[in-house]
């Protein structure tokens, strides 16, 4: 506290000073980690997520707590000591890095994060960490197909606890019948565990040794955990008292599915040593933790004037969706003003591999004990520009303007006045707004402002008609291993010198653009320009200056396919995508601005009677109908739910039909449980094909916006990840706005620095408020009053 001086009399109406109270021992025992309740609540008030100080605004604040002869009051010296002295003892990293593009930006610490998580007292009991098969009423990730059955064995639990013994993945193992298998992914069914186990049969070798072949594909097996016995280590120990072949001998693999007539060396793991992870471990428990992983673009302003910032956020994906979506279980990552996704996702990688290959020690405040934890990306979320960004894809623009599979637009064919042919270039979009241009439409090609006479490319019915049924059912999958192949041929056609030209060619016909690659093509294309006759060594010295791996990032995330692993994001696609379409339409073509019917449809829209709607209120029909272009989400959901009773009679049939297919579409979609997944399924493809067939029975012309075949990708992605409402965006798009004040208060140097900074020090008050562990530094007292007092102030109240 700064000491009062004379002139604070002024301010004080007794004329009395206040003298600085001394911290007592017993004081700081009850607001440990600070000295104080003041340094306490003033530390809280720095780092409030949505009520952001300055420190010109902190400064006033301690001045008029001091003229209020409030004892104790800190300078701003004092408490920036105390901030500098807490983070450093339980803040998490912010980490520096260098871009390969040439851009610096920061990021918080993922293991730091994560590790937190599992001491964190109202987290640690939600979370999740093995897959669930159920039959009936499924609402969680951990239910569905991808956490269930795709993601790697390793990577997905690669160990369970069993009466005090610890068995792993690619381990034999012995059950109470005697059998030995090989347990190669843990789930679990009702309140029980069981193990998915290879069969392993004894082979004769020559001299009479006997040892173990893993069969793999026809015998399969489910065990559950009371019928395991014995795990790996004892084994061995009791190889001698086992009439068996040595658990050690286990040498070959006899895979049915794949190599029906090979025997193939058993390569997974060290027959001797067993799994790796058990030797990391060290007698700890290993689990695994999936994450929703979140990219977007935002404005760093709270005017109208554009700042882009993007930013990098994760979920747990092991949270029911009550919690997740919650603001207090959101964790920043990383933003920046100047760094594009793919070059800030090359250090988010770097941490996730590293966690991935050596595990991320934390404390276990449930069992009370330590934990290594292996963290995987269960999906890649974000609008349609971000996620086709991720996949290395062309866009929405494109001819082949689908991430997820290989359907084909119309040709954007035209010809100039001399007859040659021409191909409109795929420009990426700038935001979701704008990628629903239709892809078709041709720009000027002409550098030099010079204007060609163009004809549009005049497409037969035969031709219509086999796009359109193309369009309205998913396409051959675009793979991994496809689009790295594609990559690679594009990256060394490169390096032959003026084939610019045919690398864009070659992007236009595969739909695949690697915006992070392309930095490196185009330096290594520009390095050949006005330079003549280039030999091979010059060639050659160009390419040497290049980093090893000029490939995006994405594809060094173990486990992750972002084609198949961007699920259709019903934020942007549906409300923001269908609803705004049909919206605009009512308003400028079918009553075209008239003001007569406008003022009709806002007597209709604030006249219903939403009760039973969940509305909360009447509806503002004047905004609704004149400030039609500029609604949100929200909007657009009251106006799917009321739009078949207000507009019958008032629009062409058919676009009635059509609105009615999407009301009856839209809360088939937000289901937040899925009672018999296949009859859900099977219904809700029929809905999207009848909204489909009224939408071609309207005008086929609305086949030119991508959104309206991303949709039938929908249900794949419901089987996979689970309901729709999973991976929708809506907490996270609110989140920006936390991001954004603190955008408002960096000293706009070094925005990145500065506001992964200020997240990292929001994530230490969270935690400490928790009431939760520090690995190295023990736990807040849980009698202290930090916990009792301050869980009752209402911005954490309203996080339960």
């Amino acid at each position: 506290m700064c000491s009062q001086n004379k002139g604070d009399d002024a301010f004080n109406p007794n004329g009395l000073n206040h003298k600085r109270a001394r911290t007592t021992d017993s004081a700081s025992r009850e607001w440990f980690p600070w000295n104080n309740r003041t340094e306490c609540t003033v530390d809280i008030l720095m780092h409030l997520p949505r009520s952001v100080f300055s420190t010109r605004q902190l400064d006033l604040f301690l001045w008029m707590l001091k003229v209020l002869g409030v004892d104790d009051t800190p300078s701003v010296k004092r408490m920036n000591d105390v901030d500098k002295k807490l983070q450093a003892l339980y803040g998490i990293q912010t980490i520096k890095y260098k871009g390969a593009l040439g851009h610096t930006y920061y990021t918080n610490s993922l293991a730091d994060i994560i590790s937190q998580e599992m001491a964190n007292p109202k987290v640690r009991p939600h979370l999740s960490f093995y897959p669930e098969q159920v039959d009936q009423s499924l609402s969680e990730a951990r239910q569905f197909s991808h956490w269930l059955h795709e993601v790697p064995d390793d990577e997905m639990g690669p160990m369970l606890r069993v009466s005090g013994m610890d068995y792993y993945v690619f381990e034999p193992a012995m059950l109470r019948s005697g059998t030995i298998c090989m347990p190669h992914r843990w789930f679990m069914r009702g309140k029980r565990f069981y193990a998915r186990c290879w069969a392993m049969e004894e082979v004769m070798r020559e001299g009479g040794r006997k040892s173990w072949r893993v069969i793999k594909g026809g015998g399969e097996i489910t065990v559950g955990e009371v019928e395991l016995l014995k795990n790996f280590p004892q084994l061995i120990s009791d190889a001698a008292l086992i009439s068996a072949a040595n658990p050690l001998l286990q040498q070959d693999v006899f895979d049915i599915s794949t190599m029906p007539h090979t025997v193939q060396p058993w390569n997974t793991t060290n027959p001797v040593l067993g799994n790796p992870w058990r030797e990391r471990a060290n007698g700890a428990q290993c689990l695994s933790f999936p994450i929703w992983l979140y990219c977007d673009d935002t404005s760093g302003n709270t005017s109208k004037k554009w700042n882009k910032h993007n930013s990098f956020l994760f979920t747990a994906a092991g949270l029911p969706r009550a919690e997740s979506s919650k603001e207090y279980n959101i964790h920043f990552l990383s933003t920046s003003n100047i760094a594009p996704p793919l070059e800030m996702l090359d250090g988010i990688s770097d941490q996730l591999s590293d966690a991935q290959e050596h595990g991320i020690w934390g404390w276990d405040c449930m069992t009370e004990s330590r934990v290594l934890l292996i963290p995987c990306v269960l999906a890649l979320l974000g609008d349609n520009p971000m996620q086709s960004e991720f996949a290395c894809h062309i866009g929405l623009r494109g001819k082949f303007f689908c991430r997820v599979c290989g359907v084909k637009g119309k040709d954007a064919k035209a010809e100039d006045s001399a007859g040659r042919s021409l191909h409109t270039r795929a420009v990426p979009p700038s935001s979701d707004e704008d990628s629903d241009a239709d892809a078709q439409s041709i720009g000027s090609a002409d550098t030099q402002g010079k204007k060609k006479t163009r004809t549009k490319f005049k497409e037969g019915l035969a031709a219509m008609t086999e796009r359109v049924k193309a369009f309205v059912q998913p396409g051959k999958a675009r793979t991994k291993a496809q689009t790295i192949n594609t990559l690679k041929t594009q990256f060394v056609t490169a390096q032959t010198p003026g084939s610019g030209t045919k690398i864009k060619q070659m992007r236009t016909d595969s739909g695949i653009k690697d915006t992070y690659q392309n930095f490196f093509i185009e330096r290594l294309l520009n390095s050949y320009k006005r330079r003549r006759g280039i030999s091979a060594s010059t060639a050659r010295e160009a390419i040497s200056d290049l980093p090893p791996d000029t490939m995006s990032p994405v594809w060094r995330i173990r486990g992750l396919d972002p084609h198949s692993d961007t699920p259709v994001e019903i934020l942007h696609v549906i409300l923001l995508g269908f609803v705004k379409y049909l919206w605009r339409d009512v308003i400028e073509n079918q009553i075209k601005k008239n003001p007569e019917r406008q003022k009709e449809l806002i007597i209709r829209l604030s006249s219903l009677d939403v009760e039973g709607l969940g509305l909360g209120s009447k509806l503002a029909g004047s905004t609704i109908v004149n400030h039609y272009g500029s609604l949100t989400g929200s909007d657009f959901r009251k106006i799917a739910q009321v739009a078949p009773f207000i507009l019958k009679g008032f629009v062409a049939e058919d676009c009635f039909s059509t609105w009615v297919a999407l009301s009856k579409l839209i809360p088939l979609i937000w289901q937040p449980e899925i009672k018999e997944l296949k009859p859900y399924l099977a219904t809700l493809e029929n809905e999207i094909q009848n909204f489909l067939l009224c939408v071609a029975r309207w005008t086929i012309r609305w086949f030119n916006k991508p959104k309206f075949h991303i949709l039938v990708h929908l249900p794949e992605h419901i089987r996979r990840f689970g309901p729709a409402i999973l991976f929708a965006t809506e907490g996270f798009e609110s989140f920006n706005a936390v991001i954004r004040a603190q955008s408002v208060h960096s000293n706009r140097q070094a925005p990145s620095r500065d506001i992964a900074i200020a997240f990292a020090k929001q994530n230490r008050i969270r935690h400490l408020l928790s009431g939760a562990f520090f690995l190295d530094h023990g736990k807040i007292p849980p009698t202290s009053k930090v916990i009792k007092t301050l869980w009752t102030v209402h911005f954490l109240r309203a996080t339960e």
